[in-house]
């Protein structure tokens, strides 16, 4: 009898910790400019890079080049990829800022992060 008691707790200890870890938002770990193409309005594609947990419900992109180059993309949490038009000259390095949007417990939470990486 004591070990179906010790039994029941181990799996409802491990469900708990398994509903906590998906609960937690998921940080973008990385994103950056991979492509800019040459057409007219340039576009920018961008790979993003999740780690685990709960994925954001938008997230909103800006990017900004060197040359003076600026776009924008707002996003479902789910892409790991986007293209964004561009305006001005592009021309790297390119800056990312990234605004995520999550949905915890019925309220809003919103985190911000910023990339300056090189064209890949």
């Amino acid at each position: 009898m004591q070990w179906r008691r010790w039994g029941a707790i181990s799996i409802g200890v491990l469900v708990a910790a398994a509903l906590i870890i998906s609960a937690r938002p998921a940080r973008l770990r990385l994103a950056r400019v991979t492509h800019v193409s040459a057409t007219t309005p340039p576009v920018a594609s961008v790979s993003l890079l999740y780690a685990r947990g709960a994925r954001p419900q938008f997230v909103v992109l800006d990017i900004t080049g060197a040359h003076g180059a600026a776009g924008s993309a707002t996003i479902t949490g789910d892409q790991e990829f986007v293209e964004a038009p561009l305006t001005g000259a592009p021309g790297g390095p390119y800056r990312i800022d990234a605004t995520l949007a999550y949905r915890i417990g019925g309220f809003l939470v919103l985190r911000q992060t910023s990339f300056d990486l090189d064209r890949g």
